[in-house]
């Protein structure tokens, strides 16, 4: 099976400003720890770091659905519409949780 890009420009977009936006929040937890501080403090922002990432990957499934997976199964090739079935499947298990 032949894999398209298919996230459109302005998901791109958002997607790689979020993503460095999370790259400044590592940043400041790596800071956050050579300075020593309170675990407890430590551990939101890890949470909030975790929940941002799933945002982006949220927004990613999304695009992912409405364009590559619905062409997919729209498809009048039976053959592409069962792998796209199939990678459904796997996202679903992989990804959702």
């Amino acid at each position: 099976m032949t894999k398209k890009r298919c996230l459109t420009k302005e998901r791109k977009d958002v997607a790689i400003d979020k993503l460095k936006r999370i790259e400044g929040r590592i940043k400041g937890l790596i800071k956050m720890l050579e300075d020593d501080r309170y675990c407890i403090d430590i551990l939101t922002q890890i949470s909030s770091t975790h929940e941002a990432l799933r945002i982006v990957g949220k927004g990613v499934i999304q695009n992912y659905l409405e364009t590559c997976a619905t062409d997919g199964l729209n498809s009048k090739n039976k053959k592409r519409q069962q792998e796209i079935y199939t990678e459904l499947m796997d996202v679903i298990y992989k990804y959702v949780k």
